[in-house]
């Protein structure tokens, strides 16, 4: 067990430190000891390194860690009225080069989507690594161990994007990183809360939405939404801050908590129809995971924050007021888009809590085509630089991150679109399999209406497969969990309008559009295999799912239908259950229960 230091022993605790970190981090160096040794050295890039000696230098600091004296594994201080304890030891990072080019992947495919760091602070900090003669920022350990593990969680983030780290390894050194971060910010330090560690505890989020941790990655969020509150985030606590730099990330942290949570949260689900033992405790599984802490009170937009201004992290003062210069589009332009539509996004599961148990009445299916209409005009309302049809490709850093949040949020527009007309196609197809013995039959209205809104759904999910199938040949790549359920919801639509015939939705015909947006959607699975621990396990849900589907229209119709063509590769993969044809999947949720822990 750990006890307290005094600080008359610290010098000399901190001197036997160092001198252990010397003799076991080998390439791995405190950077701040290191700068100069650093320099003499060839100035390699991370793809003239090997992967697996990389791999391998990590494992040696690890287990000489955990073999070094407990006296001088951690050190707690006191750091103002907190008690705070963090392995020091962990404060360590790769070799110049390699630190480099793994924060270059984060601000140019992460950052852009998640704007959660203010960049020119977070470099200054890094500079100071590898300059021993300037101080760094710190004014306590519990500010220096936030930055460490910050750190190291934006290194695990630029590990997953970057193309140089062979694809199978990505995901393991990733949670190198993520582990060491942990060792750095153990629950104790929450005894300091700040606004660094709830940008800390959103970038975990972020990272643990690519693994398999899925309680995990909801638990970490909720602690971030507490230490925001207690900041006073959610009232807008810093709005008479002097500071605009202060002001701004605390509005846009707050905003963060609220759109990651309603992506990544679960809404509360009701009882199925024909539960069975297994889906019964599923169902339990997800009440627990929308129920924690109280989420769905704990974020309501209530207006009380303003959004962030659409202002860049280099114009932000923290004497005066900055403001973005006209003729150059702001990259918070892309994150407000993305305030508003995860407001639709928030909404639609309140139409129809029972969402594949029943069809949709009337008055239903009008909210669904007036929220429709709201997804249009924030479509609409895009500024040019965020258009995904924009024809210009980019030739600058900067209009690559344009172009990838341009992509982006085309593809959040399109799932919130899915998740929102999704429950209506799901009910007509059932309704079609299970009429007139199940369901009472809709009105003349209802049944036309509801023809058109699955409509637009299916054209809708053929969009979606098409930008990110599209999206695997471009520089701005988009690698994320929320493909994989856009996705997943996309290609299921497609499959379950086959037993809509009002539709006219064939997968006869292998070259048809339909036929190919199924098949692009095995590729888009199949390129995310290494970034996203679930996408393997997803593509055989789809394959299950797209089998019993062609099993119910053999029943109907008496006719086989081959989906060598669909499923290409795929074919020899997918073990294909016996169930009914809605029992393989619970469409009872709008992510459709792909949560990634459900798929590994």
């Amino acid at each position: 067990m750990t006890v307290p230091v005094s600080c008359n022993t610290l010098a000399d605790i901190e001197a036997r430190l160092q001198h252990l970190e010397r003799q076991s981090t080998a390439t791995w160096q405190s950077p701040r000891n290191a700068a100069e040794d650093d320099g003499r050295e060839n100035d390699s890039t991370f793809a003239d390194n090997p992967t697996t000696q990389f791999l391998s230098d990590m494992t040696q600091v690890a287990n000489l860690q955990s073999t070094a004296s407990p006296d001088h594994a951690s050190i707690r201080r006191t750091s103002g009225a907190w008690l705070v304890e963090t392995d020091t030891s962990s404060m360590v990072v790769p070799k110049r080069a390699t630190a480099d080019e793994l924060i270059d992947c984060y601000e140019r495919f992460v950052y852009p989507l998640f704007p959660i760091l203010h960049l020119p602070s977070f470099r200054a900090s890094y500079m100071c690594l590898w300059e021993p003669e300037r101080p760094g920022p710190w004014e306590t350990l519990a500010m220096e161990a936030t930055f460490y593990a910050t750190l190291n969680i934006v290194f695990a983030l630029g590990c997953i994007n970057n193309s140089n780290v062979e694809p199978h390894l990505k995901l393991r050194t990733a949670e190198s990183f993520y582990r060491r971060a942990r060792t750095l910010m153990p629950l104790d330090a929450l005894d300091s809360p700040s606004l660094e560690v709830g940008q800390y505890l959103l970038l975990t989020t972020h990272y643990l939405s690519f693994t398999k941790y899925s309680h995990r990655c909801d638990n970490t969020l909720a602690v971030a939404i507490r230490v925001s509150q207690t900041l006073g985030l959610h009232v807008d606590k810093e709005s008479s801050s002097k500071s605009q730099l202060r002001r701004e990330m605390s509005r846009r942290v707050w905003h963060l908590c609220i759109t990651m949570e309603r992506f990544v949260t679960i809404p509360p689900l009701t009882r199925p129809l024909q539960p069975t033992p297994s889906k019964t405790a599923v169902l339990s599984k997800n009440r627990l995971l929308s129920s924690l802490f109280g989420w769905r009170a704990l974020t309501q937009l209530d207006g009380k924050v303003p959004l962030p201004s659409a202002i860049d992290d280099e114009y932000l003062l923290e004497d005066g007021d900055g403001v973005q210069p006209t003729a150059r589009p702001s990259l918070l332009d892309s994150f407000i888009a993305t305030i508003k539509i995860f407001d639709v996004f928030h909404r639609a599961p309140a139409i129809n809590d029972g969402y594949f148990a029943r069809a949709l009445c009337l008055p239903e299916l009008a909210q669904v085509l007036q929220l429709n209409e709201e997804l249009d005009q924030i479509d609409a309302g895009l500024p040019a630089h965020l258009r995904s049809d924009n024809p210009e490709k980019p030739s600058t850093r900067r209009g690559r991150a344009l172009s990838l949040q341009a992509v982006a949020v085309k593809i959040r527009i399109l799932h919130t679109r899915l998740v929102l007309l999704r429950p209506n196609m799901l009910a007509t197809a059932r309704r079609t399999i299970l009429a007139p013995a199940f369901d009472p039959p809709p009105s003349r209205a209802e049944a036309t209406l509801g023809i058109e809104v699955s409509t637009i759904c299916v054209q809708a999910a053929l969009w979606a497969i098409d930008l990110l199938h599209e999206n695997l040949q471009s520089c701005c790549r988009i690698f994320s969990s929320t493909a994989v359920y856009v996705t997943l919801s996309a290609a299921t639509v497609i499959i379950a309008s086959t037993l809509v015939p009002e539709l006219g939705v064939s997968l006869e015909d292998g070259a048809g559009p339909h036929a190919q947006a199924v098949a692009n959607a095995f590729q888009v699975l199949d390129e995310h295999r290494w970034q996203i621990e679930g996408a393997p396990r997803a593509s055989g849900q789809l394959g299950r799912f797209l089998e019993t589907v062609n099993k119910e229209k053999r029943r109907q119709s008496g006719v086989d239908h081959d989906l060598s063509a669909i499923l290409g590769p795929n074919a020899t993969d997918v073990a294909f259950g016996t169930e009914g044809t809605f029992d393989e999947i619970d469409f009872s949720n709008p992510l459709w229960n792909f949560q990634l822990g459900d798929l590994i």
